[in-house]
Formats: structure tokens, C-alpha cells, sequence
């Protein structure tokens, strides 16, 4: 006789299964039956209420084998059950690890009982027929599912072996532990009457469908070749595999770092290089159990990310960090759990280790843009790359997987600009890592613009300060290499608290955007209403988003009128001034150890608090203009506008009329809206509508009307 060929599919193997355990509900049947039909009315059945003669039928079954067949098992149960056990030779003969079936059985070490419960439980999902004959069986018309004792009588695990199949459905048995099954009704039913539901996803598998139940997510694949790192990082990686290739099954990978640096990555490439699929979800109680039954359904390896989040629960919940940590331990893949810190894991959990996650250096940046740049396509004339990989690294402190994303949106910029011609520029490049750097931008710091069409070198400012401001520039630009000079040590600590002081009006903020827009970068301006609170601790915690978030940007972080969060502290006379000296002390604190960089605005220099004011690494102090400023920001004020003014009367302006160059700009606004509402299709300005209009201005600053001629 040939040899069974294997099954060609998991649903063949799945049909022989369910009519194997059929057979088995079929000889229920006939025991049930044979037990009861001839002796029970019409309109007893479901009702579970017994006469005598059904009285004296059950008592005349011995109590010493309930759960076996005997002589007076009927002959039509008996075939069935030979039937059952010469199927279940064929199958074992055909059978392989593919399989669904096996899979399920091998995934959570399941023993033929716990494969045959679930088997006689997906029977009832697949057909309602056997909602009903289980129903029948267990002679309760509303039983849909079931009953722990039903099903110990289909499967006839004999008087000795009741005990070991009631301890199939203990909590910590692999039915129950891993959520396979459920337990329906009150405990106070007790076991045997118990419905025993089947988990839908379990039937879905079975059935031959795959799908991610809940908040869960398959993690691509990233080849090993695709993650630089360096020789050392290498070194680790290299030996984590060795580890997880022949090494203990239920390690647990601890990757700790910041956000951004790379982590999600990390797991990525180890997953991809041991062959398994990476599932990826939020570290939370009501998931850790969904997601190791799925990760093993799949053979996958876990990734937690956000993990602060349950570790960081109050003490009569850290339970829920402990249980995922031991479940992490009995799982036959890695599990990856991401964390800003490290700690120590509870007791019972599996083999732990702790992977540093540093954000890329300058030197890897480079290494990375340089290998992103030799695929990108250039508009004429082409950039020197290294060059360009070189001023991106310093600029952006972007992770691998955002310096790709910005690679993509630079082709997506160049092709909205011009679709027939999608082909890269610097510029490019350069607004699209901004952008990335930009992506958590949030409502207490929110993104100044520069004045549209000025730059830099549009700035009316003295000579000498216009070599401070060019200095302080050049000081943040090439902060990312003073690495050179200082050394890693001294470089990594180098935050810069920049103060511009000054009158109103004389170009602070302005300075700052054209810095920032100079650079490429973006500058966060603190929304004092958002961040001041008079509740304890909160503008502390304020604060420290403010700088988290810029941080995560690699922006600039701008506060006007600083003196408000960084007065200074006085006498301590009762709580409500121990509070605000801690406050203060705090924030001192919190903008020494800040890493960026951070413009303070103030027009009282004298009122910071003096422990502040010695973190202060550069202060520019902007005054208001003279005669010669003046002209030019009068000149610059009035480019591209229609004006009748002549150049005397445009000087005399600025002789006679001593104001800031905000306040030029304003004049200069309210004259163009008199002019508008004169003549809007060919409104000029003249001498008379700009006169009016300082004389405005100058009420509006509380100053006295300058005297002499209008213009």
C-alpha cells in the first residue's frame, strides 16, 4: 500500500480534523440517546427535569468509570469511535509542520486534549448545527456553546483521567493562559457547567485568515546592510544574534534611548536578520496578552514601543510591567521593549539585556546622508555631495529613518515645483530636512516666520553689531563641529543661551527669524500665556515640554519678554515665595543642561535674576537707530511703494522724527492704508499722509509730536 502523501493545504488538514471530532460528538449522541430517548417525553427535552424512569436510568450507571465506554455502550457509539481513531492514524501519517492546525499546536505546546477542545468548539462556529445537538446534550434549550463536563463526556478521558482534563482549563494552563478559550457563566455554576467559548481569532486562523487584532502592527522589514552603525554598536548587534540563534529561547532586549535614535530601527534588523516576522504595538496592560498569542500564531518576535508609559504606572499597578516582562520571558522570540532609561526587571522574567541607543553622531550623519545622496537625482549644476552631506549632518539632527523620509520629500518638492523637470536641488534637500526636523512642533512653542523678503543682510544695525550678530550665527551653525576642537566631552554639554536686549521696536524678534531662517532651521517662539501658570508645578512642566520638543526639532527656541519666566527671585517670606524661588531655581536648572540653543528678548536686562544671566553665553544689545539707520530703514521701508516723497524729504524723516525701526514700518503701513482709502486704483503715498501717520505713531508710543516742517 503507498504511503499517505502529505496534506497539499491547511484546510484539508482542518476538514479530516472536524470529522474526526464529529465522529466523537456522534457517539455522544447515541450514548445520550440510548441513555435517555425511549424514556423521555416530547416536552421534557431541554428542561433538565427528571422523572422516575429517567431516575432510575442514570442511577444505573455506576459511579466507578463515568467517563468510559463499556458493555453497555451502544454499538452505533462504538463505530464511531473506531472511525474517529482510524482517521486520526491517517492524519498523523499525512501531517506536517506548515499546517495550521500543528502550527496552532506547536505555538503554545498544546496537547491533543487541548486541540481536541477546540476543535469541538469551532465545530459549533462553523455550523449551527451543533449549537443545537450541544444544546441537546447538555439538555439545556439555551446552550449554545459547549459545557466543560459535555465536553469531557465527547472526549471520554476515563475516571483516572478527569483530574488532568479538569486542569486543562486552570488559569495557568496554555487554553486559558494564552486566551485560546474563554470561560462563560458564573464560577458559582462550578466547572463542568461552565460554557467554553472559542476566541475568534483562533477560528479566523484556523480558518486560514491573518489579520491583526487591535492596535497592532507588522514592523518592515529593514536588511541588516541598511543600518549603519558603528564598529562598536556593530559588535553588539553581531553578538545579540549569535545569542538569539543558539541561545535560550524568552530573552528580552531593553533598547535604551531618547526618541528618535533609532531603536524601532534596531529591532527591525535584528528581526529581519533571524528570519521572523516583528510585531509592533504600545506598551499597554490590555494588549500584552493579545499580542504574544499573536506573535506566536506567527512566529514573531514583539517590539513594545512608548514603554515609559506602563513602567512609569503608579505602585499598585507596576503589575502590568512585571507581567509583560515574564511573558517576555516565555516567549521562544526576542522581545524588544524601547525606554528612555534603564532599570532592573522583576523577578521571573527571562534572560535580560541593555542595548544603548545613541542618537547618531555627526560623523554617522554624514555617513548617512552620503549614502542616501548617491542615489538622488540632480538638477544641473550638481552639488558636491560630500559637501552637502557634510552641511546637512551639521544641520539636522535627524535619525536614519528621518534623513530617508527627507530624501523622498525633497523628490516630492522638486516634482511640485516643476513636474516636468523632478529633479533635486540643494534647496530642496535643505526644506525638506527643516521640515522633518519641524514634525513635532507643538502649541506652547509655535513657529515664527522671518519678515517675507528680508534676510539677514537686510538688517539696519551698526556695523559692530551686525559682526555679533554674524558671529552668533556662525557660532550656532557650526556648533555640531566644535566636536574637533573640544573633544566629545566638552562639545556634547556646549548649550548656548543667547539674550538680546533693547528697546521695543529695535529688532529683536526680526533677528532672530533671519538667523534661524539663515540657517534652515526653525524658531520657536514660547507663547508666555501658554507656559506661565499659577497652579504649583505646572509652568515647570510647561517648560520642559517647550524644551523637549525643540529639542526633538533641532530648533531654535525664542522667548520674548524673558524677564516674565526668568525675573528675579525675592526675599522668602511666606510659601507662595519658597514656591516661586523653586520655580525659578528650577528653570535655571532645566536651561543649563538644554543642549540647543535658546534666544532670550528682554527690554530690562537689569531685572533677570543674576544666577540666570551668568549661563548667558552671548548677549547682543540692540539700541534704537541714529540719523544714518534711520535713512536706511526709511529707504527700506518705502521700496516698492508709490510714494511721492523726494530724498530730502525722506532724510528730513529720519532726522526729525526718532523712531525705532518697527515703528518706521508701522508709519509707513498706516500712510499706504490713508492712501488706499483715497484712491484705491493708483494710490500714492505723499508727504502729508506719511506726517499724519507719525504724528500717529508717536501718540500711540506715548512720545511728543516732533516739531518743524511736515516733509
Amino acid at each position: 500500500m503507498p504511503p499517505e502523501q502529505p496534506y497539499p493545504d491547511s484546510a484539508d488538514h482542518l476538514r479530516d480534523h472536524l470529522r474526526r471530532v464529529e465522529l466523537l460528538v456522534r457517539a455522544q449522541v447515541e450514548r445520550w440517546r440510548t441513555a435517555l430517548a425511549d424514556a423521555r417525553p416530547d416536552t421534557r427535552w431541554g428542561t433538565g427535569v427528571l422523572d422516575d424512569r429517567e431516575l432510575q436510568r442514570y442511577l444505573s450507571h455506576p459511579f466507578t468509570e463515568p467517563m468510559d465506554d463499556d458493555e453497555r455502550t451502544p454499538p452505533t457509539a462504538q463505530a464511531y469511535v473506531l472511525q474517529a481513531g482510524l482517521l486520526a492514524v491517517r492524519i498523523a501519517a499525512r501531517r506536517h509542520a506548515r499546517l495550521r492546525v500543528e502550527r496552532l499546536r506547536d505555538a503554545f505546546a498544546l496537547s491533543q486534549t487541548d486541540l481536541d477542545v477546540i476543535l469541538l468548539c469551532l465545530l459549533a462556529e462553523l455550523d449551527g448545527r451543533y449549537r443545537r445537538l450541544y444544546a441537546y446534550l447538555a439538555d439545556e434549550e439555551w446552550r449554545k456553546a459547549p459545557t466543560v463536563g459535555l465536553l469531557a463526556e465527547i472526549l471520554r478521558p476515563g475516571a483516572a483521567g478527569l483530574p488532568a482534563f479538569r486542569r486543562r482549563f486552570a488559569p495557568d494552563g496554555p487554553l486559558l493562559r494564552h486566551r485560546l478559550v474563554s470561560l462563560a457563566d458564573g464560577p458559582e455554576t462550578g466547572l463542568a457547567g461552565r460554557s467554553v467559548l472559542l476566541d475568534s481569532r483562533i477560528a479566523a486562523f484556523l480558518g486560514g485568515e491573518d489579520y491583526l487584532d487591535g492596535p497592532v502592527r507588522l514592523g518592515e522589514p529593514l536588511p541588516r546592510a541598511d543600518l549603519i552603525l558603528t564598529a562598536e554598536r556593530e559588535a553588539v548587534l553581531t553578538g545579540l544574534l549569535d545569542r538569539c540563534a543558539v541561545g535560550p529561547a524568552g530573552i528580552t532586549i531593553a533598547l535604551l534611548g531618547a526618541p528618535g535614535s533609532g531603536r524601532q530601527a534596531y529591532a527591525r534588523a535584528m528581526a529581519t536578520a533571524l528570519g521572523v516576522p516583528l510585531l509592533v504595538a504600545h506598551a499597554d496592560p490590555a494588549l500584552t496578552g493579545p499580542v504574544y498569542r499573536e506573535a506566536r500564531l506567527r512566529g514573531a518576535a514583539v517590539l513594545w514601543r512608548r514603554c515609559a508609559r506602563v513602567a512609569g504606572l503608579a505602585a499598585e499597578e507596576d503589575q502590568a510591567w512585571d507581567d509583560l516582562l515574564i511573558r517576555a520571558g516565555g516567549h521562544p522570540q526576542p522581545t524588544f521593549v524601547d525606554h528612555a532609561q534603564p532599570w532592573d526587571p522583576p523577578p521571573g522574567a527571562g534572560p535580560f539585556v541593555r542595548v544603548p541607543c545613541p542618537s547618531p553622531g555627526l560623523a554617522e550623519r554624514r555617513t548617512i546622508w552620503t549614502g542616501l545622496l548617491a542615489g538622488v537625482s540632480w538638477r544641473e549644476p550638481a552639488p558636491d555631495v560630500p559637501a552637502l552631506a557634510g552641511r546637512l549632518a551639521a544641520t539636522f539632527l535627524l535619525t536614519p529613518g528621518h534623513m530617508r523620509q527627507a530624501v523622498r520629500m525633497s523628490a516630492e518638492l522638486a516634482a511640485q515645483r516643476d513636474p516636468r523637470d523632478p529633479r533635486v536641488t540643494a534647496a530642496d534637500l535643505h526644506e525638506a530636512g527643516r521640515r522633518q526636523s519641524s514634525r513635532r512642533l507643538m502649541s506652547i512653542a509655535r513657529p515664527a516666520e522671518a519678515p517675507p523678503g528680508m534676510t539677514l543682510d537686510d538688517l539696519v544695525l551698526p556695523p559692530a553689531k551686525r559682526r555679533e550678530l554674524f558671529a552668533l550665527r556662525d557660532r550656532i551653525r557650526d556648533r555640531p563641529l566644535a566636536e574637533r576642537l573640544l573633544g566629545p566631552a566638552r562639545a556634547a554639554a556646549q548649550g548656548l543661551v543667547v539674550m538680546f536686549t533693547g528697546p521695543s521696536g529695535t529688532g529683536k524678534t526680526a533677528a532672530a527669524t533671519l538667523i534661524a531662517q539663515d540657517l534652515g532651521r526653525d524658531l520657536l517662539r514660547v507663547d508666555l500665556s501658554q507656559v506661565v501658570s499659577k497652579w504649583v508645578g505646572e509652568t515647570e512642566k510647561n517648560l520642559d515640554r517647550a524644551l523637549t520638543e525643540a529639542q526633538d526639532a533641532h530648533a531654535i527656541l525664542f522667548f520674548d519678554e524673558a524677564e516674565a519666566i526668568f525675573g528675579k527671585r525675592g526675599t522668602v517670606t511666606d510659601a507662595h515665595d519658597r514656591y516661586a524661588a523653586q520655580e525659578i531655581s528650577f528653570l535655571l536648572q532645566r536651561i543649563e543642561e538644554y543642549p540647543g540653543v535658546v534666544i532670550l528678548a528682554t527690554n530690562l536686562r537689569q531685572n533677570l535674576d543674576e544666577a540666570f544671566t551668568r549661563r548667558i553665553k552671548v548677549v547682543i544689545e540692540f539700541q534704537r537707530p541714529d540719523d544714518e539707520s534711520r535713512l536706511r530703514v526709511w529707504k527700506l521701508a518705502l521700496t516698492g511703494v508709490s510714494h511721492d516723497l523726494t530724498d530730502e524729504e525722506i532724510a528730513k524723516a529720519a532726522e526729525n522724527h526718532r523712531l525705532s525701526a518697527a515703528a518706521i514700518m508701522e508709519a509707513v503701513t498706516a500712510a499706504s492704508f490713508v492712501a488706499l482709502s483715497r484712491d484705491p486704483e493708483a494710490a500714492r503715498l505723499t508727504a502729508e499722509d506719511v506726517d499724519e501717520a507719525v504724528r500717529a505713531e508717536l501718540h500711540r508710543l506715548g512720545l511728543p509730536p516732533s516739531p518743524g516742517l511736515r516733509f
